[in-house]
């Protein structure tokens, strides 16, 4: 079994890929899948399908979804049980994209805290890896989107900082200044990604440029503070 909703929906049971076609099973897989081995209660499930508009026959419509579903996914080997008040999607980590990441990330989290730079460069590249587009990019759900999309580019972020941080560690300046620049020009706000890249100019013997940066950097959270303001 794999599943993937780090980037558009990813389904293979048994090693081929399969195509739901129907939008709104999709989407139940997904808000299923997101939140893997927790029970997901009848009305979340049904605000997250419909968008806020479930219709009466709701309860009864998921369940018919829900019957489609695990005739695809597994039929000797419930992965979708019924648990009050709702479902629960049972996978291991290496069967999902999103708790592998979670692991991987972890674990590369523990190695930077340890300073083992190159075990965090792996586990952290490893993680980064799985993210292949926006997560749940072909999921016509505006609700899971804006329920599930902050969380998931939190500790993306959070990944990445730490894998650009044992890079640097591991004397990998010049190679980095065009993925951070990029970054930095991708998360504006985000002064680590800008501190990230002085550092790499400064180390690279460019310290005009990482001045320059500090300045642009400088500006871009000066402007955005007095917009706050």
């Amino acid at each position: 079994m794999w599943l993937a909703v780090l980037g558009p929906l990813v389904v293979r049971p048994a090693g081929t890929e399969v195509t739901i076609a129907a939008a709104k099973q999709r989407v139940v897989l997904a808000a299923l899948a997101v939140r893997a081995n927790q029970v997901v209660s009848f009305d979340e499930l049904a605000e997250t399908v419909w968008d806020g508009s479930p219709p009466p026959t709701a309860r009864v419509t998921l369940r018919n979804y829900v019957k489609c579903l695990r005739r695809l996914l597994a039929p000797a080997d419930a992965r979708i049980v019924t648990r009050d008040p709702g479902y629960q999607l049972r996978l291991d980590a290496g069967e999902l994209d999103v708790l592998q990441f979670g692991e991987l990330a972890r674990d590369g989290a523990a190695a930077v805290r340890a300073a083992d730079w190159p075990r965090a460069a792996s586990l952290l590249g490893a993680a980064l890896a799985l993210w292949r587009d926006e997560p749940l990019s072909d999921i016509p759900s505006d609700a899971l989107r804006r329920e599930t999309a902050p969380r998931l580019e939190r500790i993306r972020l959070q990944a990445l900082e730490g894998r650009v941080d044992a890079d640097l560690n591991l004397g990998r300046h010049a190679e980095l200044i065009l993925e951070v620049q990029g970054h930095a020009a991708e998360q504006p706000l985000h002064e680590r990604f800008h501190a990230q890249l002085m550092l790499a100019l400064y180390r690279s013997g460019r310290g005009a440029e990482a001045l320059a940066a500090y300045d642009r950097a400088r500006g871009l959270l000066a402007r955005h503070l007095d917009r706050k303001s």
